[in-house]
């Protein structure tokens, strides 16, 4: 019973829809093409989509490629820049050390130089504070000698009834007046200026003052000569003269010479003449010589300045090699004997010019007749 309630049951449902089925299906056929028209339509769109897609996925393709491209090209360009970066450190680094090095031999160099003018300037300061006591002594030496025999004075000696005010190194007395000598030395840069600056003052201290000579001689160091460039002056009526400590003696010869002819009048014509020849000799003599030493000294001026214009490097190796030469010095006893005797002079001079041969002349003679 209960399987055929169920078979009538299911007979009877599928008759209903059925009969609903065949009412509806008029409508449904409608809706069917209506979907198909749309699925038709929604199926151009895909496949217009579809073929864009394409497009753009062959666009994308080829963008990741370029990308990639792009990318290899941004890691080469990154690897290179950080090598040439790497290179640029290590070259500032090597460029740093040669800077300090170069710092490091720039101020060992001034370190040096301001060392060697130190010592030239000790070296200096030395010689121009013993000056005035070689020229003193020098002057001493001289003037007692048989051949001058002056009277001398100095500062702490000064003749009986001079005035106290004037205190000259060193005087001698000629013709019944005073003949000064004064040693003049000078830190100052510009020694010409000193020198002018000394003249007038000790023009403006003598002036008027009869038992004063009408020439002065003022005494500086040898090396100084070739700063000045005026050497004679022309100031309150008495000639100054700047000399050095090799023209004492000449100087002090013709001031003998003339002394032993008390009175002009009285001087033969002849010996007059032979003085005057003489003392303008001496005058020439010293002028050239100073005019030598100028010239030698601007000569020697051009010279430098060419040298300044050598390549830097060889600049600096100049630099350490006269830095580590020592001045030459003269020696004071070597000078001297010369400086006194010009019989000596030319015994110096035949030997450099006429030097004796080492062969002695027997040797010679033996050698000749071997060759004979």
């Amino acid at each position: 019973m209960d399987y055929l309630l169920g078979f009538l049951t299911l007979v009877g449902v599928s008759a209903l829809i059925y009969l609903s089925y065949k009412k509806e299906k008029p409508q449904e056929d409608g809706r069917i093409k209506e979907l198909e028209s749309e699925l038709k339509a929604e199926k151009s769109r895909k496949d217009e989509l579809a073929g864009k897609n394409k497009q753009l996925f062959a666009q994308l393709t080829k963008l990741e490629a370029a990308n990639t491209e792009l990318s290899k090209r941004t890691a080469k360009y990154e690897a290179e820049e950080a090598k040439h970066k790497k290179e640029l450190e290590q070259k500032i680094e090597k460029l740093d050390v040669s800077q300090k090095a170069l710092e490091d031999e720039r101020t060992r160099i001034r370190r040096e130089d301001e060392e060697r003018m130190q010592e030239e300037l000790a070296e200096r300061d030395r010689m121009w504070a013993e000056h005035e006591e070689r020229v003193l002594k020098y002057l001493t030496e001289v003037c007692a000698m048989p051949e001058y025999s002056f009277d001398t004075y100095t500062n702490n000696n000064l003749p009986e009834s001079f005035d106290g005010r004037l205190k000259p190194d060193f005087m001698i007395e000629f013709l019944d007046q005073f003949v000064i000598f004064d040693a003049k030395i000078s830190r100052s840069d510009n020694f010409q200026n000193y020198i002018t600056t000394q003249v007038k003052s000790t023009a403006a201290k003598i002036k008027g003052n009869n038992k004063i000579y009408g020439v002065v001689f003022l005494v500086v160091p040898t090396d100084a000569i070739g700063e000045l460039k005026k050497l004679s002056y022309y100031e309150e009526g008495y000639s100054f003269f700047i000399i050095s400590m090799e023209a004492l003696a000449p100087v002090l010869a013709s001031l003998k010479k003339i002394q032993n002819y008390e009175f002009a009048e009285k001087m033969d014509p002849k010996e007059r003449e032979n003085i005057i020849n003489l003392i303008a000799e001496f005058d020439q003599h010293i002028n050239l010589r100073n005019a030598m030493n100028l010239v030698l000294a601007q000569h020697g001026i051009n010279v430098l300045e060419k040298a300044e214009k050598l390549p830097e490097e060889l600049q600096e190796d100049i630099k350490l090699k006269k830095g580590k030469m020592r001045i030459i010095k003269v020696n004071e006893t070597d000078l001297k004997p010369l400086m006194i005797s010009t019989e000596r002079q030319q015994k110096q001079i035949d030997k450099i010019v006429k030097p004796k041969p080492k062969v002695k002349k027997p040797d010679m003679d033996s050698a000749e007749s071997l060759l004979e």
